[in-house]
Parts: structure tokens; sequence; C-alpha cells
């Protein structure tokens, strides 16, 4: 009967949020251009990110990648007044009379001379207008600025976002963003929750590169309508969608470490309405490298098989989206006179192998419920299957995962506000067995949101939302975040956010890297949600320099503060390592200043520098958390020719020292010290193009700077001593690769 009386409750509450606005307006759509010029012929390009909002109103939207935009009017039957601006462009206002329903907007770019414009297409876009909440697009140039094979080669040039390697054996990458574990941050493709559970220790490439549209980057607590897990900030991907997509586009990589790749993606229109996209990504590395000579491959033997078919299909007042993804993922480590072949466990030589089988479905629908589009619902349903199989010398792991999410939104659109509200449901079955003790987890949580935004006169935005979610383990959760926006000017916006989240943890998914040691894992008690509040603040100024040349300042400072935190004790026993609930605090600060810049023709720089500074308590003592950089700075160039053939890409991370696991190692040979040194990493790309095809050429890590032996006691790989996963800096050096495009 409890239960009943909550699954009503929430009904209602949706249905009643439904029903409580009312309203008829009118729309215009259409297309933004920009003027570009290509050996003194004019072309027009449709623009990203375009700005369009209804003088003396707070009714506004932009663009997509293609420069389409759909915007209600703010009374029906009455002319207004459109205003159009982007960034670099001369802005424009338009005259719209009652009945036009449909208009194509060309601007003209502000910096001109006589037979010359400078042409710019934004790698980093910064969300102004609709969001209140601090959102970073990498768009598809941007991404083409670095090797991008997969999702984790994605942020080298972006400094909210860290990636490193978990452990020397598996190869494994994780991310960081202010300055805690990735986990904490809700990675989604295209608002689904498909990279979670299980999959966290290679889902990061699980995701290729050149399937990429763009990558929202949102730091903070982000909307409830996507979940509660959000603490840290959240990574949406967008694919490449069919109904844009080109007909045949390939991409081919190779680098000196012996990584082959390849992508192709072929799409179809079928119809006006229907349209579908095949894409197919592989790649493999068959080269046993020891270059440090410590008997263990620098970089595991790696076979990766990615295909995905999706359809759209798109009326005037409806979109269905749908797909299926498979992925095959197999990956071997370890020393190199381990038997590769037979895959066996040896008491004798350090093997590593794990298998991975994965099958996605995903659905998306939205409906217009008015002639006017001013209120629609959306309907999103996804589902996996996630089979692993794997062992660690002589350690052996299984997971079987299988999940479904659905979500059903209502969004209703009148004067100065927009409501959302709707239905979630999670269920998620988990089956892990490790040293043959089997760890079963079957969660189910039914949830239901609201959220309210104004935005007024194009100043003040503000969201405010809830939600309630009923755990099944884990009892109820609400859900509460907040967000404002406020133009100070025209150009210079502040923004501030508070919110909470929760999350429950995957312990041996979430923390693969200590199955790569001989640590004992001990369980202390019974581990509850993890739950923390973040808060957070962002100042941004955009404004001309000499020659009207457009800078941007972007300073943001964000703190989080756990309430419950699961933590992974390595440092009280040399042979063990203790899961607890968190016993007094912990909590994150981050600063980061940004400046970016368009000095020269061609010729982008961006510079930054974050300060992190991360405590948790470890044994009733408040301590640094390791392997956190304290600091880190980024300086990233990037130069296109006036003809736009060339194109040369700099990257430079400077990283600072951090704090290194109390080992308690008891012999001097395998003593690691307390700090790490800082380092540099340089990256560097050059592209050339040759009307539909491009090439590419790039060196990673361009100084060749590696840790020196990141494998504490591998000389005694199955002693108390041994552990891969002690990792602070790059584990392999230099890499030259090349690549081509075909478009």
């Amino acid at each position: 009967m409890h239960n009943r009386h909550h699954i009503k409750w929430i009904i209602g509450l949706w249905l009643f949020l439904i029903h409580t606005v009312q309203g008829d307006h009118c729309h215009i759509e259409g297309k933004v251009f920009g003027i570009e010029y290509h050996h003194n012929q004019q072309d027009t390009i449709p623009l990203y990110g375009a700005e369009l909002y209804w003088r003396n109103t707070s009714l506004g939207t932009t663009t997509d990648d293609q420069g389409y935009y759909h915007l209600s009017k703010p009374e029906a039957g009455k002319p207004h007044d459109l205003v159009v601006r982007y960034v670099a462009y001369e802005n424009d206002t338009l005259f719209i009379p009652a009945d036009q329903i449909e208009t194509e907007i060309i601007l003209t770019h502000i910096h001109k001379t006589e037979n010359v414009t400078i042409e710019t297409e934004a790698a980093h876009h910064l969300d102004h207008l609709d969001v209140a909440v601090n959102t970073r697009t990498l768009s598809s140039s941007g991404l083409r600025t670095l090797a991008c094979c997969n999702l984790s080669e994605s942020f080298e040039n972006t400094a909210a976002v860290d990636v490193e390697y978990t452990d020397v054996v598996s190869g494994a990458k994780r991310i960081k963003m202010l300055g805690l574990a990735g986990y904490y941050t809700q990675i989604l493709i295209e608002k689904n929750p498909l990279m979670s559970g299980l999959i966290s220790p290679y889902a990061l490439e699980y995701i290729p590169g050149s399937w990429l549209q763009s990558i929202d980057i949102s730091k903070g607590t982000s909307s409830v309508t996507t979940g509660y897990e959000s603490i840290t900030g959240q990574i949406n991907v967008e694919i490449k969608k069919p109904q844009n997509g080109k007909p045949f586009f390939i991409n081919g990589y190779q680098n000196s470490m012996g990584r082959t790749e390849g992508s192709v993606i072929g799409s179809k229109k079928i119809s006006d309405r229907l349209h579908t996209s095949l894409l197919f990504y592989g790649t493999q590395n068959r080269k046993q490298r020891d270059v440090n000579m410590d008997t263990f491959l620098d970089v595991p033997i790696l076979f990766h098989l990615n295909i995905m078919n999706r359809w759209s299909y798109q009326t005037g007042h409806s979109h269905v989206q749908w797909g299926v993804n498979a992925i095959r993922d197999h990956r071997d480590g370890g020393q190199k006179q381990f038997d590769f072949k037979t895959h066996r466990l040896s008491s004798r030589f350090y093997g590593f192998h794990n298998r991975t089988d994965r099958i996605q479905l995903f659905l998306k629908a939205g409906f217009a419920l008015d002639h006017e589009q001013t209120s629609s619902i959306g309907l999103t349903v996804s589902g996996f299957s996630h089979v692993q199989n794997a062992f660690w010398g002589l350690k052996e792991y299984e997971g079987k995962q299988r999940n479904i999410f659905s979500s059903l939104t209502y969004q209703k659109s009148f004067d100065h506000h927009t409501i959302r509200s709707g239905l979630s449901m999670l269920h998620d079955d988990k089956t892990e067995i490790y040293q043959q003790a089997e760890m079963v987890n079957n969660e189910s949580a039914p949830g239901a949101f609201f959220e309210y935004s104004l935005i007024y006169d194009l100043h003040f935005t503000a969201m405010a939302g809830i939600r309630y979610d009923r755990h099944n383990i884990y009892g109820i959760h609400w859900t509460p975040r907040f967000h404002i926006k406020y133009h100070l000017s025209p150009m210079m916006i502040l923004r501030a956010s508070a919110g909470q989240g929760f999350r429950h943890s995957n312990v041996l998914a979430d923390n693969f890297s200590i199955l790569a040691s001989s640590k004992e894992i001990v369980f202390l008690e019974t581990l509850s949600a993890e739950q923390a509040w973040n808060y957070g603040l962002q100042y941004y100024y955009d404004f001309a320099l000499f020659n009207s040349k457009p800078v941007s300042i972007i300073l943001d400072y964000y703190h989080t503060d756990f309430q419950n935190q699961i933590i992974v004790d390595q440092e009280q026993e040399i042979n063990k390592i203790y899961i607890y609930n968190l016993d007094g605090k912990s909590r994150s600060n981050s600063f980061q200043a940004e400046i970016s810049a368009f000095i020269l023709k061609g010729l982008d720089i961006t510079a930054a520098w974050r300060w992190n500074d991360v405590k948790t308590t470890y044994h009733k003592q408040l301590r640094d958390l390791p392997l956190t950089n304290r600091y880190k700075g980024l300086l990233v160039f990037s130069y296109t020719l006036p003809d736009q053939k060339w194109q040369m890409d700099f990257t430079a991370q400077f990283n600072g020292k951090t704090r290194l696991p109390d080992n308690k190692i008891d012999t001097d040979e395998y003593q690691i010290g307390s700090y790490s040194p800082a380092y540099s990493l340089f990256f560097g790309q050059v592209t050339r193009k040759f009307g539909t095809w491009e090439f590419y050429a790039g060196i990673e890590n361009i100084l060749n700077y590696k840790q020196k032996n990141p494998i504490v006691a591998w000389q005694d790989p199955f002693g108390p001593y041994f552990d891969s996963s002690r990792i602070w800096g790059p584990t392999v050096g230099r890499r030259i690769y090349l690549g081509l495009r075909l478009n």
C-alpha cells in the first residue's frame, strides 16, 4: 500500500503540472547563415549557436549545428522585431509581420577590409542565451585538432577535464572534474544514461571520436531532468545525426605504438522524413612493447569493434529517433612472458585478461502538442546488456548487468516562463563475482521531477528544479537544484549554482585499479548512498582588443561538500584496502581562470590555470586526496592559413605535484616518496586539406616524459608489495601518428 501511495502521488503531481498552464502562440522558424569569402568568391555557411530573441521580451533561442532555429512569438496576431547576433558578425534586427512564420537570415562578418574577411570556426562554444547552467561545448572542429580516437582523448586541450591512466596493466583511463573522480561526473549519450555501472572503467574508450558531433561539458550540478547523479558535472555526448550526416565519411589512424584504427560512417536519405546511418569503428594493437624493461607490456594488446545503426523520422510536429549499438572489446596485458594465446591464469607469469560484450538500444521521441509548438512531450527509453569477464594475476572477476531507463517529459513555454515536468523509471540488475564471492545488486528507482525557468528581458535567467526518487535499497532522494545567470552588461555574465547530488557506488567497477595490486579488499560496513552539495560561481567577460579582435575571460569557482562518501583507503595497511563510509569531512575547492583571444587572422590562443584543494578524512585524519594535482596550466595555439588548406595546433599542459599514497613498505627498494614531481606535456598536430580529403599528422608527449618505475615491486608480481595503480603521470612516451579523413 505504501508503494502504491507514492506512485499515485507521483502520477497525480505530474498530471497536475501538465494541466496548470495553457497558452496559444505563433512561431517563426528558418536558418541563420553567415557570409564568407573563399578565393574572392562569396559563400554562405550555417551558423551554429547564433542567438535570436524578440526585442523587449525574454523569448529567445539559439541555432543548432545546421543553423536552424524555431522560436515562439510573444503574442499572436502582432508584428515584432527579431534581434539576431553572432560573435564576429554584425548584429541584425528584422521586422517580422504578424503572419510571417518562416525566414532565412544572413549575417555579415564584422571584421572586414577590402575583399578580405576574417574567417573563424568556434572549436569551443560557451552557451550564453538560453542556459543558466555553466556549459562548454566542444564542436566537431575542435575535436579535429587532436588525434581524438575516442572520448578519453578529446579533452587534452580543455582545462575543465583531466584524463589519466588508472593502472599500467589494464591501460584503463578515468576523468577528473573539479579535482574529483570521474564517477561523480554524469556521462550521457544524447541525454541517455547508457554509460553507467560496470562499463565505467572503459566507458571513455567505447565512444569513438570520429562519431562525435559535439561534447557538452557542464560544471557543477545540472538539470534535475537528467537524474540525481550529477555531483561535480555532466558530460553529454552528441553522436552525428542521420538527417544531418554526410553521405560518406572515413577516418583512418596509425600511431608509432602499433595502434591501428578506422571509422566509416554512411548516411542515407530514405525519404523526406526518414533518414538512417550506419556507423562502424574498429581498433587494434598487437604489438608487445616493453621499453622500460620491467617485463610488463607498456600498452595492452587490444581488439575493439563498435557498430551502431540509427534512424530518424521527422515531421513538422514530431521527431522520433531510435537505434542499436553493439560493442565487443578484448584486451590483454601483464608480463611479456605470459601466454596471451590460451589466456589461462598462471602463478608463474602475471597476466591480465578482459572480455566485454555489450548491446545497447535507445529510443527518443518528441511531439508538439499545439500548432504553435509552445508545448511538447518527450519520451526517452534506453537499455543495455553488459557481460564482462576478467582476471588480474590470480584474481578473477565476472560481471553482468541488465539496465532499462525511461523518462516522460512535458514542456510548456509561455511569456517569460518555461516549465518541465515528468516521470522517470530506472531498473538495474547487476551481478558481480569476485574471487568466487557473488555480489547481487538489483535496483529500481521510480522518480518525478519539476523544473521552472524564467528569462527576464534577456538580462536575467533563473532555473529551479526538484526531483523525487524512491530507491528500493537507499530510500527516498529529494534533489533540489538552482541556477541563475545575470548579464551585468551585454557581454559580461555572472552565473551561480547550488544543488545536491546522490550516487550509488559500484565499488569494484569504480575502482578497477585496486584489482591491479596484491592488496586484499575489506568491506568494514554496509555502504550507504554517496551524497554531496555543490556550489558554483562563474564570471564571463567578452570584449574587443586592438583592431576589434574578440577576447573572452572566464573565472569560476566550485565547492563540493560531501555528506557521505565511499572511502577507498589504501593507506592503513600494506596488504589491505579498506572500504567504508565517510566518517568526518570531505570537500573539494576548485578555481579556474581562462582567457581566449583571436590575436591575428586565423590565430586562436587559449590560456588557462586551475587550482585544486581536495581533502578527505582517512582513518579520522583529514588529508589531501592522493593522486590529485594541486594545479594545472594549459596553453593552446591554433593557426589556420588564409587559404584554409593548412591548420597547425599546439597544446602545452603544466601539471602540479600530487600527494602519493602512503605505501608503508619497510624496504627502500620499493619506496616511491611522498609527492610526485611537477611535469609538463606537449602535443602538436598539422592538418592539410585537399578538397574533401584531410591528412593529419601529430605527436603526443613530444618531450617523451614518463613516470619512472610506474609498477611498484614489478620484480615480484605475486608478492605482498606489488601495485600497478600508483599512477601520477604518463606511463608511455612519445607517440607519433598519421591519419586521413574523407568527407
